[in-house]
């Protein structure tokens, strides 16, 4: 019975200085590739922000001709009092949305220009031509984001 009580106590022995051996190891290669990503991290960091000065390049603006119409917004949607859509005079080929394949549509919403000024109620019901870029809108729908209105 002793011999047994021995030969268990060795087994754990060497069972526990295994997974100390193991783990120490482990620990020390993890360490030595964390303070290898570190190393390229803060090299890399550096050189970008002494070397790189941002560009802004300029967004090609479409046009687009139709009528502008204000229009409630539901009640349970909960995002104001109205929108404006764009109803166009021709179907538009919408080639990004978020089915993720071209479609014709006959509308489109719009958001105003920022720097206008008298709003964009003077536009209700008029043909205009908008010059903008399409962006993402509420619920992945596409917006037109306007620049420049002008009645047509």
């Amino acid at each position: 019975m002793k011999n047994i009580k021995t030969a268990l106590v060795i087994a754990l022995a060497f069972g526990a200085l295994f997974i100390s051996f193991y783990n120490f190891f482990y620990l020390r290669g993890l360490e030595n590739r964390l303070q290898g990503i570190e190393k390229n991290l803060n090299g890399s960091v550096s050189e970008t922000v002494d070397d790189v000065t941002p560009v802004e390049t300029p967004v090609a603006l479409e046009t687009f001709v139709g009528t502008l119409k204000k229009e409630a917004i539901p009640a349970e949607l909960d995002l104001g009092d109205y929108w404006y859509w764009l109803y166009f005079d021709e179907p538009y080929l919408l080639e990004e949305n978020a089915r993720g394949i071209p479609m014709d549509v006959d509308k489109l919403q719009v958001n105003p220009p920022a720097r206008e000024v008298e709003g964009m109620d003077v536009f209700d019901g008029q043909h205009v031509e908008i010059k903008g870029n399409l962006t993402w809108g509420y619920a992945e729908s596409t917006v037109i984001g306007a620049e420049e209105i002008v009645i047509k």
